[in-house]
């Protein structure tokens, strides 16, 4: 086309039309402009999360909204790690707390002590001395107690105001030292069982919610379960005892110096004793995951309760116990090492040595506990400071395990350790005891159900005139028996027995059933601080046969005992 006809084109039409539509080309390029931009945009946004995960500024720093309970965890799994060595409370336990207390709130960040002032649950005004590790960690500005700073005041009307904290991490950490410098909490600190020491910081009275340890309980049992992966990490890092009072550990960096046992820990004698304790285990079924002494353990839970019977303290697992020892040849291995399956730190099952050969274990489910002679691929474990066994690695004479050289006649004192229950008075208590023997009849007012602990503890404080209320609801557990009777206007003392007292044991304590727990009566206090105690529902459950149980001082000091209201 000639160029004169193209200038007549453009001036006819082209131009014409720019000039008609202008406002309407204008518009469109915007949008495509805008358009592009967007996808631009959006690119680079996927693109963030690859380059985030080299951004070391923590969550609460940077002000992000974690979008789940999961997500916080995994962010300040860290500073749960060291909450265990600062203050002995246990991840899954504090997870489950903060959970009741204020729901984490992801949806109103701006509304609680929780995302205002960092407070992972109810933690009170104190004194700075309450916060060193916290302190030496995040800085001397990661605590005030002044309870004007956002997010510290208390609307439950109990008094006081909440702690602030400057960030989530020295929150968790703070909490967990608050309850370690408060002696109503000392149940729940270094307690490796978090429905246990969930139970312990109830009858602390953190919460004067009546409903608050069921609250915690269902918690536990529905959330801090999950948890407990990070329980075992804790464990692993800094042992099963890490807060001791009155001391300040080492800090550096966010972390705090490991624990172990002390290599004076045990001597010789406690190998006889490990062995006589894991025999008396033989036939007690295998539980998966189970601590019960008398109902049911497995491979991990019978070495941790009989070590923790002469006064050893292992971690949870078999893997997390597999890290804790010192490998030995089989040359070195003496009665009452460990005997383990799979690689250090990875070992799926663990027994007890009982010497010629032969272990002591809880095999697996649908079996019983069993002593059998070693088999398989293995490796022995000890602890440092255990001593050499008085009787030989080889030994096997059952009567002579006990060393009773130099020891003093004990004959005519009554004094005692937890025991198993026996359907008959023991026969050390007979002669001794001032109360009447238990009778079989059913008191008036007694709606308990038959069977049950509470039925039996009912009729029994009956019987002796010194009646103890029917608590309805969850409140006639027997392990709330102390709480409810304490609200009724009941003389409640913890840790202080008298004969014919109720003894309220709170769930998981001395075998009872988390969230449950447990009641009984004292029948007889011994010189040393132990009790006997009469129950039902331990022998036969639910048959409402009466059993004999002695009960340690160490257990005594955590049970509520109740006095009764005679007619």
């Amino acid at each position: 086309m000639k160029k004169w006809a193209k200038r007549l084109l453009a001036k006819k039409f082209l131009l014409p039309f720019l000039f008609s539509n202008f406002v309407g080309l204008l518009l469109a390029f915007v949008i495509i402009v805008s358009m592009i931009m967007m996808l631009v945009g959006s690119n680079q946004l996927e693109c963030e999360p690859e380059s985030s995960s080299f951004n070391t500024v923590a969550p609460e720093e940077s002000g992000a909204v974690p979008n789940s309970v999961d997500e916080f965890v995994q962010q300040h799994k860290d500073a749960y790690v060291l909450a265990w060595k600062a203050g002995g409370f246990l991840p899954s336990a504090s997870i489950s707390q903060t959970m009741v207390e204020n729901g984490f709130n992801f949806t109103n960040p701006s509304g609680t002590s929780f995302w205002q002032a960092h407070n992972m649950g109810g933690v009170k005004t104190s004194k700075k001395g309450d916060f060193p590790v916290t302190l030496a960690t995040f800085g001397d500005d990661s605590v005030d107690i002044t309870g004007t700073k956002p997010g510290t005041n208390v609307g439950d009307n109990t008094g006081g105001a909440y702690t602030w904290f400057k960030s989530y991490s020295a929150g968790i950490v703070g909490k967990a030292e608050f309850m370690a410098h408060q002696t109503l909490y000392t149940g729940a600190i270094n307690n490796t069982d978090g429905a246990a020491a969930l139970t312990a910081i109830f009858n602390g009275g953190w919460a004067t919610d009546p409903s608050y340890l069921m609250k915690l309980q269902s918690t536990y049992n529905t959330l801090g379960k999950k948890y407990q992966w990070l329980d075992q990490e804790a464990i692993a890092q800094h042992g099963t005892s890490p807060y001791k009072a009155g001391g300040l550990p080492s800090v550096g960096s966010g972390t705090i110096a490991d624990k172990r046992n002390d290599s004076n820990d045990m001597d010789s004698g406690k190998r006889a004793k490990i062995i006589e304790l894991a025999r008396s285990r033989l036939g007690i079924p295998y539980v998966w995951g189970g601590r019960n002494w008398e109902t049911g353990m497995d491979c991990s839970g019978l070495t941790l309760l009989v070590y923790k019977r002469v006064g050893i303290e292992l971690p949870a697992t078999s893997e997390t116990q597999s890290n804790f020892v010192k490998e030995i040849s089989k040359d070195q291995a003496q009665r009452g090492d460990l005997v383990f399956w799979g690689g250090k730190g990875s070992s799926h099952h663990v027994a007890i040595y009982t010497g010629d050969n032969k272990i002591i274990e809880e095999p697996q489910p649908g079996q019983v506990c069993q002593e059998v002679p070693l088999y398989g691929d293995h490796w022995f474990g000890t602890l440092d400071g255990l001593g050499e066994d008085s009787e030989g690695s080889d030994s096997t004479d059952s009567n002579c395990e006990v060393s009773t050289t130099d020891t003093p006649d004990t004959s005519g004192q009554v004094v005692g350790q937890n025991s198993a229950p026996t359907l008959e008075v023991p026969a050390e208590y007979k002669g001794k005891l001032t109360l009447p023997p238990p009778d079989n009849n059913n008191y008036a007012g007694n709606n308990y159900p038959f069977g049950q602990c509470t039925h039996g503890a009912y009729n029994r404080m009956a019987q002796l005139g010194k009646n103890i209320e029917w608590f309805s609801g969850d409140g006639g557990n027997g392990g709330s028996w102390g709480a409810s009777a304490k609200a009724r206007g009941y003389t409640v003392i913890k840790g202080k027995p008298e004969v014919g007292w109720a003894a309220s044991f709170y769930g998981g304590l001395a075998g009872s059933t988390p969230p449950y727990g447990h009641i009984a009566v004292v029948e007889y206090v011994n010189p040393d601080g132990s009790i006997l105690i009469s129950e039902t529902n331990v022998v036969n459950i639910g048959s409402g046969t009466r059993s004999w149980r002695v009960i340690s001082k160490e257990t005594v000091s955590q049970v509520d005992f109740i006095q009764g209201k005679g007619q």
